[in-house]
């Protein structure tokens, strides 16, 4: 007689009681298996948050949960992102803001949202008893309106030189010593790393208006033959090559310096101007200009001061550097595109994301293309360069011979340089200053004049830049 085998199976539990024993084949050996029992984590503890009142138009968050897989976070009534500590929140408009903060456990179940509100308030007062930004100062002094054949509205400030380097964080963004010798104006913090945030939350600015315009202004560095001061003698540097000196700008003295950079109207319609969009990037001008590839002089150009050039009346204008003759000032203009695609902050050449205005078939006024629609304001460069002995050719006592960094051929006594003529901007505005030099001195076609927004403030002064020493590497055409 055949025996039948059977599979016989026990657990028991660490305290020995039995939980499962198994039968025959034919027996119900299905074990009901546990359901793991939901858990809730626990809301994040906001370790840093923004001060309950504040006119900062930005925010850094930061939190921190036990056991948390991720967080999401909610600004007021946008959509719930994915987010990270620390939050950073920009820009932020005037008005009450919230901010919902949740943690997500390993299981995917969310917690109980952190929160917290405060509040934005104007840069201006709105009665007589309200704060101003520390960056603004009270006037009583009322720009005048813009003169007739010339700028349509108008808003000039002054900035003192930043710092220098072989940098460039819009053509070169993340790569040190990759550009030639740039001089930078504005944002103490701008290097090859900086990114819209991080000019837009930080850094004192060598511009009017400190934290107000953190925005950054480049130019390559304009250089000047080095003799001794003795004999007369061309120097020579370290390597035994021809030695170079900077050729300072006129700024930084707000009574006395030329206004570096204007805010204007490109366009006659003054109503369809847009304010600049924050961390939009762009370059006029171009570093490949030289002899046979000579720039337009209405993007770029130089004149000696005592040329009295002027657009209505006298365009006495060169694509390369003139020799101005001590006392006198060599000037360079950069003027920057003002009709924006209405898309991109940046494009791969720099440039494409914006236009040049045109002249209406129709009115003959200047309008934007149909390609970029969105007319923007006006960014212009103005520079003065005294003509002074320590920079001075000795024996014409003249700007000849002088050079931009980026001029990329010999420069000559028949060949002078500057045909690179170009520069660089990074917008860190905050919004409602920007809005308001659109509304009150473009649009009302004032011209205000060293910071003056119009409205009864003006902003506070330049600020000494950091003006560290650079050595000049190859004519300033880097490493």
């Amino acid at each position: 007689m055949a025996m039948k085998l059977l599979k016989i199976c026990c657990v028991f539990t660490v305290s020995g009681v039995l939980t499962a024993c198994g039968g025959s084949e034919s027996a119900d050996s299905t074990a009901v298996p546990q359901q793991p029992v939901a858990s809730t984590p626990q809301a994040p503890t906001l370790s840093k948050q923004p001060e309950s009142v504040t006119q900062t138009p930005y925010a850094t968050v930061e939190f921190s949960a036990p056991a948390a897989q991720s967080y999401r976070c909610q600004l007021n009534d946008e959509p719930v992102v994915a987010c990270t500590s620390p939050h950073q929140l920009y820009p932020l408009s005037v008005k009450q803001h919230q901010l919902q903060v949740w943690t997500v456990g390993a299981d995917g179940n969310e917690s109980a949202p952190a929160a917290i509100r405060w509040t934005v308030e104007s840069a201006f007062p709105a009665s007589a008893a309200g704060r101003a930004h520390p960056d603004l100062i009270a006037t009583s002094v009322q720009p005048a309106p813009s003169r007739d054949n010339s700028w349509r509205g108008i808003f000039r400030i002054n900035c003192d030189l930043s710092h220098s380097g072989y940098v460039d964080p819009i053509v070169f963004p993340g790569k040190a010593n990759a550009a030639h010798l740039h001089n930078f104006y504005g944002n103490f913090l701008l290097d090859e790393q900086s990114t819209e945030a991080s000019l837009f939350t930080a850094g004192e600015s060598s511009c009017q208006g400190n934290s107000l315009n953190r925005s950054a202004y480049w130019v390559p560095a304009l250089l000047a033959p080095s003799y001794d001061a003795i004999t007369g003698q061309r120097l020579l540097d370290a390597q035994g090559a021809p030695a170079w000196k900077v050729v300072p700008a006129v700024v930084g003295n707000d009574d006395e310096a030329h206004e570096v950079f204007y805010y204007s109207a490109g366009v006659d319609d003054l109503s369809a101007i847009q304010p600049i969009p924050l961390g939009l990037k762009m370059i006029a001008g171009s570093h490949m200009g030289k002899p046979g590839q000579e720039q337009d002089t209405s993007i770029v150009r130089w004149h000696c001061q005592s040329w009295e050039s002027s657009d209505g009346q006298n365009p006495r204008w060169s694509t390369s550097i003139p020799q101005c003759v001590a006392p006198d000032r060599l000037r360079m203009d950069i003027f920057f595109p003002s009709c924006w695609n209405g898309l991109d902050l940046d494009s791969a050449d720099h440039k494409s994301h914006l236009a040049y205005p045109v002249k209406s078939s129709g009115t003959g006024g200047m309008v934007c293309p149909g390609t970029h629609p969105v007319p923007i304001i006006r960014v212009s460069f103005h520079y003065a360069f005294g003509v002074k002995p320590d920079v001075y050719d000795p024996n014409t006592k003249s700007s000849a011979g002088w050079r931009f960094a980026s001029d990329m051929y010999d420069v000559t006594a028949t060949t002078p340089g500057g045909m690179s003529l170009h520069g660089d901007w990074f917008n860190a505005w905050h919004p409602e200053v920007l809005q308001k030099i659109l509304d009150v001195c473009i649009r009302q076609q004032l011209d205000c004049h060293d910071g003056n927004l119009g409205n009864g403030y003006r902003l506070t002064g330049t600020r000494k830049g950091v003006q560290n020493s650079v050595e000049i590497v190859n004519k300033g055409l880097g490493y």
